[in-house]
């Protein structure tokens, strides 16, 4: 598990954000064979990250950089609130999923311009995050730009009808399993209008334009 470290250690330098991660939260890293169809997930509450044993190394990093990317927006308190509207719940599940997808691709792509591309063509050939990587290569090699590769990636992610559906039903499952694990009122909060303001930020300290292109609902 450490060599999973070590393949990104040398980026760290460029991405505080990933950097301040690890140095302050110093997550956990280990392998299960036991992951009910997680590649990968990250466990607040034991302040550690588990992946499928079974991944290629290059998918090992790959879904530890999506991970990261997790772990970076808990310590901004942009995870889920037990106080929002159910549908309110799912919205920022899926905003955290996509950004966590455009940064983590943002990373293998910098990886892969310094001479190794087994991370990116790993992401880029993961059949649920295939589209999502071409719309970010084809940003890329347009316009060179970092940001409106991450906008463009964001935005795709929500372009499968599959990919939100499986996401509204894994958000709701999870949000309705909280409610009766803590015995809670239901609330009815909406999304706070600088959530998407304080989520997009390139790991390298600037920002990228993203929004919920569904909007509320």
């Amino acid at each position: 598990m450490v060599d999973l470290y070590r393949k990104v250690s040398p980026f760290l330098g460029v991405y505080p954000s990933f950097a301040e991660v690890l140095e302050f939260q110093s997550p956990q890293l280990c392998t299960s064979t036991q992951m009910d169809n997680a590649l990968a997930y990250f466990d607040a509450d034991k302040n550690r990250i588990v992946i499928d044993e079974s991944l290629s190394p290059a998918m090992q990093v790959g879904v530890l950089l999506h991970e990261l990317r997790h772990f970076w927006q808990y310590t901004r308190a942009s995870c889920p609130s037990d106080t929002l509207a159910m549908k309110e719940f799912a919205r920022t599940t899926f905003a955290l999923e996509a950004d966590a997808s455009a940064i983590s691709l943002l990373f293998a792509w910098d990886m892969k311009e310094a001479g190794d591309d087994s991370v990116w063509n790993a992401l880029s050939s993961w059949s649920s995050q295939m589209d999502i990587a071409a719309s970010f290569a084809k940003t890329m090699h347009t316009t060179g730009d970092a940001g409106l590769a991450a906008t463009s990636a964001f935005y795709q992610w929500y372009d499968s009808p599959e990919r939100v559906e499986r996401y509204y039903l894994s958000a709701c499952s999870d949000y309705l399993d909280r409610q009766d694990a803590g015995k809670l009122i239901p609330r009815y909060q909406m999304i706070d209008d600088g959530f998407f303001v304080n989520l997009c930020k390139l790991p390298d300290g600037g920002t990228y334009a993203c929004s919920d292109p569904r909007g509320a609902k």
